[in-house]
């Protein structure tokens, strides 16, 4: 007996139970080899449609041939159920655009104009507006950012200027030469850590939040000819409609950086027992900062319980979804995403969720 070809070979299992319950499709890891079959389109159709996956339910029955027996009831089921839900989705996300632009309120604008390009049978057409939108949060996104990471910047070099004119004191003092010492050790990691960003910014496509950290960087060293040629290159990977704003002027800071009391680590534990992880957790960053004792035994106490309730929450979001309780599933994927918000996964069942629940709330 000759021998399997191995995609067929991996494949023959997912066919065989693919057969055995009906199903149309069969997909392997990756999404690089799909099998399509026949069975029981109609009904994947209809189910696509009452779970709000319009475009998915009209694609499947657009694709039943006229030998097929489910052909005729597909084209009732397109013409007067697919079709006027598509057209009134698509209808409500232009309408919530267009409303969402005039008031500038950009990410509202953008996600709108992704779901009527989505829904539109002449997608190219709402292309342009959907890049213009893009482009508006981007660029709106850079100045409130750019703004604030100049103020910082300006506080942080100012306390170095505040301790250099305080009156009555030895220009040599010890101790204020020790509290010099620990600002610029600050300023020296902040410095760093901006370059690093303004690199992996640019390389993932975001010239202007490299702009932010490449500026930063400069401000804290403006000697660095490294600096000065990564801001060149960034600057000419800048889109044209996003513009630097001139640096406003200030008079010299007069004030210090405002100091938090940290939380003992008696208070801190008290915060756990609470369930308030996530209060426990950010007292912990700060108490560690300030050297207090145990303080990484502590925080990593502390996001382990992170992780593991993370992890039940998304479990339980899963479970009420597979038992059709969205809104039970979508409080449950934020608080995995509270606590874990740089979880993909946990980020994408929320996202996933939401949509379908506004177009659900929609359609019906």
């Amino acid at each position: 007996m000759p021998k399997m070809r191995p995609i067929l070979a991996r494949l023959l299992p997912w066919l065989v139970l693919a057969m055995l319950n009906g199903c149309a499709e069969v997909q392997l890891a990756g999404g690089k080899h799909t099998l399509t079959l026949s069975n029981h389109a109609y009904e994947r159709a209809l189910a696509h449609l009452e779970h709000g996956h319009v475009m998915q339910a009209r694609r499947i029955v657009t694709q039943i041939p006229r030998s097929n027996s489910d052909y005729s009831r597909a084209q009732i089921l397109l013409r007067k159920r697919i079709e006027p839900a598509r057209k009134k989705l698509l209808n409500e996300y232009l309408a919530r655009a267009k409303k969402a632009e005039t008031s500038e309120r950009w990410a509202d604008a953008l996600h709108a104009y992704e779901q009527a390009e989505a829904l539109s049978l002449q997608p190219s057409a709402l292309e342009s507006k959907r890049q213009a939108m893009e482009l508006k949060l981007r660029a709106y996104r850079f100045t409130q950012l750019l703004r604030q990471r100049r103020e910082e910047d300006r506080v942080l070099l100012g306390t170095l200027e505040t301790m250099d004119n305080l009156r009555g004191l030895d220009a040599n003092d010890p101790v204020i030469e020790r509290e010099k010492k620990q600002r610029l050790s600050l300023l020296e990691e902040r410095a760093r850590q901006a370059r690093r960003a303004a690199r992996r910014y640019l390389d993932e496509g975001l010239p202007e939040m490299a702009y932010i950290a490449i500026e930063s960087y400069l401000r804290l060293d403006p000697d660095s000819e490294r600096g000065q040629h990564l801001r060149a290159k960034i600057l000419s990977a800048m889109p044209k409609a996003i513009k630097v704003p001139d640096e406003a002027r200030h008079e010299p800071v007069k004030k210090r950086l405002a100091v938090h009391k940290p939380l003992s680590k008696k208070q801190i534990e008290a915060l756990l027992r609470k369930g308030q992880l996530l209060e426990a957790h950010k007292a912990a960053l700060v108490y560690r900062r300030n050297g207090g004792k145990g303080g990484d035994k502590l925080l990593r106490h502390i996001e382990q319980r992170m992780d593991r309730q993370a992890s039940a929450a998304y479990d339980a979001g899963r479970k009420a979804f597979q038992q059709e309780q969205l809104g039970r599933a979508i409080q449950f994927w934020r608080q995995a995403v509270a606590l874990k918000p740089d979880q993909r996964e946990y980020v994408e069942a929320l996202r996933r969720a939401q949509l379908l629940k506004e177009r659900l709330d929609l359609i019906h």
